[in-house]
């Protein structure tokens, strides 16, 4: 097990990493406090448990195989002891259900006063959206502008120019469409090297960031608590990665991202209406429809702005001036996604589709993605019965979202991708 300690005094205890707010780790305070000034302690201990569990997650490596998945043990002082000892059993669970590791979570007790019970507002006007600069965040704000709607966009940035750009770029493209409707809030969290208290560096760090999205929700969370629109945290994200059924066996368990998994909202709204003692309601417009549904709109009326979103796992890393890898999951569907509307946006390292995929490697990263999604979609092309499917995919049997909807979501993508893969002469092979 991985020991992580929060500490804010020395000397540090024993440890595999030492996390200490203003030196190695930023929580986002300060640009918290720029919006609401006077932060109280109860708003403090949230952004610093937040922040050190998404540090603890990128700061810790996984392993290969079969020790992906890790034991984190993290201890965090807090001044409102009771009330994270109350929901600390939740919040293991969450971080578990989110990236499949184990979290044991303690808190030991920080000076100062606890946040006296308050009434908080709840008749603001509006709603918060989680603005990470992606295409599916960019879909909803569009459609939030085009309804009028007032929209808070909470950001979360960090050293990662690439993705701060992009955000930027859409947040002013946003602005100059619909003047007035939109509030950007980013907050800088992330772990930092210094001398007294080192930080893993980038090569070192674990790049999934599972534990991203939980961060997220916690600054949405706290902007919409201040704001009064508690029941208006939205997180967009298109069905095929909210729910995100595994392409393959070799992705079941660990080796999957859940980080917009219903199952997790679910938790997180709960935990973070007990915690902040305010309802808290999170949602996910997008749950029932495809990437290529959820974009449609965008690329027909927007189409300039679809370079500037990322939606990219390894965009940091992307080498020159595009943007995306062209062969991630991620790059893939929204290749797909965009073709399938009718456009064709030159922002791939790697044209992969163009590529003679047959006579790749079979070591090669592009063609095992590929093929894995081709084989997922072949699974959804038939007529199986709900049954058959859900024999399939045991992930289907749940209370959280509609198997049926989600499957006839499935095999609308099944569709689309295979329509758009029919274009390319040398992948005939993978929609016979």
């Amino acid at each position: 097990m991985t020991r992580v300690v929060v500490t804010v005094a020395d000397p540090v205890p024993p440890h595999d990493l030492s996390l200490r707010p203003s030196k190695n780790l930023n929580v986002g305070l300060t640009q918290f406090t720029a919006h609401f000034p006077q932060p109280t302690s109860l708003e403090v201990d949230l952004l610093t448990v937040a922040a050190a569990v998404y540090c603890a997650d990128i700061g810790i490596k996984r392993g290969e195989r079969e020790d992906v998945a890790r034991e984190i043990k993290l201890t965090i002082p807090v001044t409102n002891l009771a009330a994270f000892n109350a929901v600390r059993g939740a919040l293991q669970y969450t971080l578990a259900r989110l990236s499949y590791d184990g979290w044991s979570i303690s808190f030991t007790q920080r000076g100062g006063t606890a946040e006296a019970a308050q009434q908080w507002p709840r008749d603001g006007d509006g709603r918060v959206l989680l603005f990470s600069g992606g295409l599916d965040s960019l879909a909803a704000a569009l459609q939030f502008g085009a309804e009028g709607a007032n929209t808070v966009l909470v950001s979360h940035v960090t050293a990662n120019r690439t993705v701060t750009t992009a955000q930027d770029d859409v947040a002013a493209y946003l602005d100059a469409t619909f003047a007035g409707l939109f509030e950007r809030m980013a907050f800088r969290v992330g772990g930092r090297n210094t001398q007294a208290f080192p930080f893993p560096s980038d090569q070192a760090r674990e790049e999934s960031q599972r534990t991203r999205s939980f961060l997220f929700l916690s600054l949405a969370a706290l902007v919409a608590r201040r704001r009064g629109l508690q029941e208006v945290v939205i997180i967009a994200e298109n069905g095929q990665m909210a729910i995100h059924l595994p392409l393959s066996a070799a992705r079941i368990g660990a080796f999957s991202t859940q980080t917009a998994h219903p199952e997790v909202l679910s938790a997180a709204a709960d935990l973070f209406s007990q915690l902040l003692q305010s309802p808290i309601r999170i949602t996910n417009p997008f749950l029932y429809k495809t990437k290529a549904e959820v974009v449609h709109d965008t690329v027909a009326n927007h189409a300039g702005i679809l370079r500037s979103a990322i939606s990219c796992w390894k965009a940091s890393r992307v080498p020159g001036a595009l943007n995306h890898c062209g062969f991630c999951i991620p790059c893939l569907i929204r290749r797909i996604a965009i073709e399938h509307n009718g456009a064709a946006v030159n922002e791939y390292a790697r044209d992969l589709l163009a590529e003679d995929v047959a006579a790749l490697s079979p070591d090669d990263e592009g063609k095992r993605n590929l093929v894995e999604l081709a084989e997922f979609v072949g699974l959804f092309r038939g007529n199986r019965s709900r049954a058959e499917m859900e024999l399939l995919f045991p992930e289907l049997v749940t209370t959280k979202f509609d198997a049926g909807q989600t499957i006839d979501m499935y095999r609308r993508f099944a569709r689309e991708a295979i329509a758009v893969l029919r274009r390319y002469p040398s992948l005939a092979f993978l929609t016979r």
